[in-house]
């Protein structure tokens, strides 16, 4: 558990409350190290009455909160318990903006309650406020991408991870990671995709895909999706009754997955 500061009041009273209000949070981390995690925000909430700017006591509150919740539950409990842990989260963020592991929680709590359009919410906003850093740009891209992702959003998923690839021309991960969002919307698209943009995102991510293989020696899970790529224009030859390129990128597919397999054995044997 974080350290308590003790912050200067004005007068003897705020002297005294803040002297309590330390008191209650160091007795809210007891019961929270003892797993009482409803007993710990009752403390934490009265240090905060007495100290509205005791922010690591918000921090805590959250923590225990996220404590009691179960990841994905809609029963009224959890969602109070989720509610409640993201009140707290952004109180202490208010009062310490550029603390990151509240953010992490934050965003940890947001997409397992499926909060996806208040996550996105709040990075966008971190990533207007905050982007001028190219690395922080692509680090709030990436999470971006990623709320997107789940929130079965593809367009704005890629949008972002293309713009954090353009921060990182040199990244190979960051490449990689397009070329998988790519076939998984191939591959599980279904008759919901349409010819034409299926074949647009197969050679899309195949592009990104090589271009990652190409920045990373051994990378053989850039190499085992290229596999799969493969597997998908098979499928689209298949789909038009094209035979031969059928049988062509089946074969390719398979020398592929040849070349991950051992690049694969490469990179444990150096393990």
């Amino acid at each position: 558990m974080a350290g308590l500061i003790l912050l200067p009041l004005a007068g003897c009273g705020g002297a005294i409350d803040g002297l309590k209000a330390n008191y209650a949070a160091k007795t809210g981390n007891d019961f929270y190290k003892a797993g009482d995690y409803l007993k710990a925000i009752e403390w934490y909430r009265y240090g905060t009455f007495l100290n509205p700017d005791l922010g690591i006591a918000y921090y805590h509150t959250a923590l225990s909160y996220m404590a009691l919740y179960k990841p994905g539950s809609k029963h009224p409990k959890d969602v109070r318990y989720a509610d409640q842990a993201i009140r707290n989260l952004l109180h202490y963020i208010e009062l310490n903006p550029n603390a990151e592991d509240p953010k992490n929680y934050l965003l940890n709590i947001y997409l397992q309650a499926e909060r996806f359009d208040d996550a996105a919410a709040f990075f966008e906003k971190e990533l207007k406020e905050r982007g001028g850093d190219p690395k922080i740009a692509s680090e709030l891209m990436q999470r971006l991408g990623m709320i997107y992702a789940k929130k079965g959003d593809f367009e704005s998923s890629l949008e972002y991870y293309k713009k954090r690839a353009e921060i990182e021309k040199e990244s190979p991960e960051a490449l990689y990671t397009i070329g998988v969002l790519c076939w998984d919307k191939v591959y599980h698209a279904g008759v919901t995709l349409d010819l034409d943009r299926r074949k647009e995102l197969i050679e899309m991510g195949l592009d990104y895909l090589n271009r990652a293989v190409n920045l990373k020696d051994n990378y053989f899970e850039a190499m085992s999706y290229i596999n799969l790529m493969y597997r998908e224009k098979a499928k689209v030859a298949q789909m038009v009754g094209n035979d031969a390129d059928f049988q062509k990128f089946t074969e390719e597919a398979n020398a592929k997955m040849k070349v991950a397999l051992e690049m694969r054995k490469k990179v444990m044997a150096k393990q």
